[in-house]
């Protein structure tokens, strides 16, 4: 009788245990190619809608597409183990805000947003419990499209809807080139 008590009693212990991070499965390579083509859905699907609304409304209506539709396709190019997000030193939305590792990967790309014509990334595979078993960062450069909202030249009507959609707004001041923030890729231990 004894055996099944001791039986139950170190499956009860092995689940006790604390989880640790395992590494994904997939190469790194795989990660990074699977973390650049969700760049390329979210980024495209974002271009797409504020051009549209643009075209339909001006940059004032482009704003409130970046409000409101900008997290839902972050959301909907997102799963139970993939997320998506942007971040930036200066950030629109404090919601979006960069954890130590990303301020400190954003701090590097604003030296080199850009290298042989591509956006500067980074990534890390980590098997350290709590963290995100891979991250992945894409730099986002300021491109002219982005200057009537971002820029050091804003029109009074952008002002104020900016003011009014973000009141802690300090995404602005950039020029062409400039290292405005960067794409967030990253994968769950499961």
């Amino acid at each position: 009788m004894a055996k099944p008590i001791i039986k139950t009693a170190v499956l009860f212990s092995i689940l006790s245990m604390p989880a640790v991070a395992e590494p994904p499965t997939q190469s790194t390579d795989e990660l990074v190619a699977e973390a650049r083509s969700m760049v390329n859905a979210f980024s495209g699907s974002l271009k797409q809608a504020l051009q549209a609304a643009i075209k339909e409304g001006g940059l004032s209506n482009g704003i409130g597409v970046c409000n409101t539709v900008a997290p839902e396709i972050a959301a909907d190019n997102s799963d139970e183990q993939w997320t998506i997000s942007r971040t930036s030193l200066k950030v629109r939305n404090p919601d979006n805000a960069p954890t130590d590792w990303q301020e400190m990967q954003l701090h590097a790309m604003e030296k080199q947003p850009v290298k042989n014509g591509k956006p500067v990334e980074v990534w890390q595979v980590s098997e350290a419990a709590g963290e995100p078993a891979f991250r992945y960062m894409s730099a986002i450069p300021t491109q002219e499209l982005c200057l009537g909202c971002h820029g050091k030249s804003i029109a009074p009507e952008v002002k104020d809807k900016l003011a009014e959609l973000y009141p802690e707004d300090k995404a602005t001041g950039f020029s062409e080139g400039d290292l405005r923030g960067a794409f967030v890729v990253s994968r769950s231990s499961r």
